[in-house]
């Protein structure tokens, strides 16, 4: 392993040297680029504001005129906060928890506005955690991250109520600055990176760009690993001033393991006659422990503008993953207190993806009314094989663990299905401007299709499941003279639910609906002091037919859950007089479980779910003289007290988190610290269960070496 890593590395190292010439020649080229470098992702986010997003509308509209709560989490952002996760990276974010500050390899547990995020790529739907099989998203190679609250099914189809995250991947461009980056810290991490591109022929027509990261780390969990090996080639060709076509690529190796290691509430929240359990205490198996993926993505984005005030824009990705998970959870608590009974999991899955998304967009006048018409057709077709296998593992001692060997699992004893999934999208949108008032109207018709074939079942047992549905958003804001937006918005939302009844009747889809009312403020753009953007909303989102445990036969699932969200967020990015930079939000929300087959859980919040959430970082930078620059930031993240099982019998104790960054910069080069948990609090970051409770990682400390040319 340390001969390869050392290879790995020694090559990402060379690529700069043999790119020196190139970079040389594209230096002399910039001015003769012509217009076609107007991008989707509107090149390098060099700040931590941006000015505008494609992800909310799929047009290109400034943050301040779009009439939902969206945070655009710039690279920049995410290198300022070493961003090592995508959990990481949506911190500070108003309305997101990300679980407590638990980074898992497996991905993104979290929620928005209550509910479970989806989690897209480059404006295509991803698969998402529910089964360990999800698309792992590396910062590292991305250009940003946007986070959607809200329903957003009027046009990118089924999906939660609560909102989605946008990654949107690195592109070539004339104007980047390639990067060689190297870090280490706690967990024995050693990280080497880089980010290269530059021009490939002499018209300038022709771009290329390489991000490349190599990862041998331990994590806070004891023993588990999360080693990663990471790529992602670009080509972009703009053969004329009317069309621009890049084809993006990634293939990403994970060794590592999960970093959920599941704890009663007994001994970390409540008191136990043995005393507390070591933060350190590894209830899964280090011998059988493993998270192994690889996944590999081809896809492209095209833009051809096809008459004037016209173009047609198209997304494609294929997407391959394939998975092996082994893992020793928690069942119960033994009677004295002192030792869980657990349970070996034996999972492997097979994971294919296509995803095309089609849009016409135009600008035509009428009268003095402007309109950004929008005409598309999504199509997204997912296969999934999934085997998993169960069986009794050796209990264990909290307190003076012996990890005896574990008897792997029957392959494919509990779950062995083949699933099939289609969804076809039509929508249209049309974003109306008059006088300062701007209108949007979007809707959306979904035909959705899923067969699912159970291979243990006798015959093997197939369910087939067709489910169309019919959603839409309207908005309306007023943007006044002096800065101040103010804005509301109806939306809605489905999602299909895979399944039978004990009845045999198939589920329907879970509807949701959301109102949405807020504003916002942007500093005018000649501002001297800076650039801030700052948004007010309050929300009230309902969710129907979720799926519940049937009270006649708790093997099967009844669709009579409801949930209601409702809340407060404020929001601040920019910087304010004095050049600090400032990221700001606070949220209270009330998250409320209003029907449910078990009486018991009516009016009773979701487990994990906080109800009050507040962050600030603050950073300074100061130039010491012309070659020598340096910077301090810090930061705080308040998370409220959570529920920690249903029907609720204990609550999760709220948590204050301390973070730094400090840099130093030499012309091109950068030495910057960053620090987690700087107090090094030990709390208990979520309880899912009287048995699923995690301690929270302790300080961590990372220090990264970088060179910019």
């Amino acid at each position: 392993m340390r001969l390869r890593f050392a290879l790995l590395m020694g090559s990402i190292l060379c690529s700069q040297h043999i790119h020196a010439e190139t970079k040389t020649t594209k230096k002399n080229s910039e001015k003769s680029q012509h217009s076609a470098e107007n991008i989707t992702v509107h090149g390098t986010r060099s700040s931590l504001l941006a000015t505008s997003s494609s992800s909310a509308t799929k047009t290109h509209t400034p943050l301040e005129l779009t009439a939902q709560n969206i945070t655009v989490i710039t690279q920049a952002r995410m290198s300022m906060l070493n961003s090592r996760s995508l959990s990481e990276a949506v911190r500070y974010s108003a309305g997101v928890s990300d679980y407590g500050s638990k980074d898992d390899p497996r991905g993104y547990f979290g929620t928005i506005r209550g509910f479970t995020p989806d989690i897209y790529l480059d404006g295509t739907r991803t698969p998402n955690a529910a089964t360990a099989q999800s698309l792992a998203i590396e910062p590292w190679g991305l250009e940003e991250m946007d986070v959607l609250r809200g329903a957003t099914a009027a046009l990118y189809g089924s999906g939660q109520l609560g909102g989605i995250i946008n990654a949107v991947s690195k592109r070539p461009h004339l104007q980047q600055k390639d990067t060689i980056a190297i870090q280490t810290g706690s967990y024995g991490r050693i990280q080497g990176a880089t980010d290269i591109g530059g021009t490939l022929n002499k018209d300038h027509t022709l771009l290329w760009r390489f991000n490349g990261l190599v990862r041998k780390s331990d994590t806070y969990a004891k023993h588990i690993l999360n080693n990663e090996i990471f790529v992602a080639p670009s080509l972009r060709w703009t053969p004329n001033r009317s069309t621009d076509f890049t084809f993006l690529s990634s293939f990403e190796q994970l060794d590592a393991g999960s970093t959920a290691q599941f704890l009663p509430a007994q001994g970390t929240l409540l008191p136990s006659r043995w005393g507390q359990i070591s933060k350190s205490m590894l209830t899964s198996d280090a011998a059988y422990d493993v998270y192994s993926k690889r996944q590999v993505t081809v896809g492209y984005a095209l833009r051809h503008e096809f008459a004037p005030g016209w173009s047609i824009n198209q997304n494609m990705r294929y997407a391959h993953l394939d998975l092996l998970y082994r893992f020793v959870t928690t069942n119960a608590l033994s009677s004295d207190q002192r030792s869980i009974t657990r349970q070996a999991l034996l999972q492997s899955g097979n994971y294919n993806t296509v995803t095309l998304d089609t849009h016409a967009e135009g600008h035509v006048l009428t009268g003095p009314v402007k309109h950004t018409l929008l005409f598309g057709v999504d199509f997204r077709s997912d296969f999934t094989a999934l085997r998993r296998g169960q069986a009794t593992a050796p209990s264990l001692d909290l307190y003076n663990p012996v990890y005896r060997q574990i008897t792997w699992p029957t392959y494919a004893s509990r779950i062995n299905t083949n699933a099939t999934a289609t969804q076809t999208g039509l929508y249209a949108q049309d974003q109306i401007d008059w006088k300062n008032f701007y209108l949007t109207v979007s809707g959306r018709e979904d035909f959705t299709q899923s067969l699912t074939v159970d291979n243990n079942a006798t015959k093997n047992a197939s369910t087939n499941q067709k489910n169309n549905a019919f959603t839409g958003r309207a908005s309306l804001l007023y943007k006044t003279p002096f800065g101040l937006s103010p804005y509301a918005a109806y939306s809605t939302s489905f999602q299909p639910q895979i399944g039978v009844t004990r009845l045999n009747t198939a589920f329907v889809p879970t509807r949701g609906r959301q109102v949405e009312a807020g504003i916002k403020y942007a500093t005018p753009s000649n501002a001297r002091w800076g650039n801030l953007l700052i948004t007010a909303d309050v929300f009230n989102l309902v969710e129907k037919n979720e799926l519940m445990s049937d009270p006649v036969d708790s093997t099967y699932s009844i669709q009579v859950g409801q949930q209601r969200s409702r809340g407060l967020e404020l929001e601040a990015v920019g910087r304010i007089p004095g050049a600090v930079d400032i990221i700001a939000s606070f949220t209270t929300q009330s998250t409320t479980i209003t029907h449910s087959s078990v009486a018991a859980q009516i009016g009773q919040r979701p487990v994990a779910v906080p109800a009050h959430m507040a962050s600030l970082f603050v950073k300074r930078d100061v130039q010491l003289t012309p070659a020598w620059k340096a910077g301090l930031g810090s930061g705080f993240r308040y998370t409220g007290n959570t529920a920690g099982s249903l029907p609720a019998t204990f609550n999760v104790p709220s948590q204050l988190v301390w973070d730094m960054e400090a840099h130093a910069d030499y012309r091109n080069y950068r030495v910057q610290l960053n620090g987690t948990n700087m107090a090094n609090r030990k709390y208990v970051a979520m309880c899912t269960r009287s048995v699923a409770c995690s301690w929270a990682p302790g300080r961590a400390m990372f220090v990264t070496l970088s060179a910019g040319f």
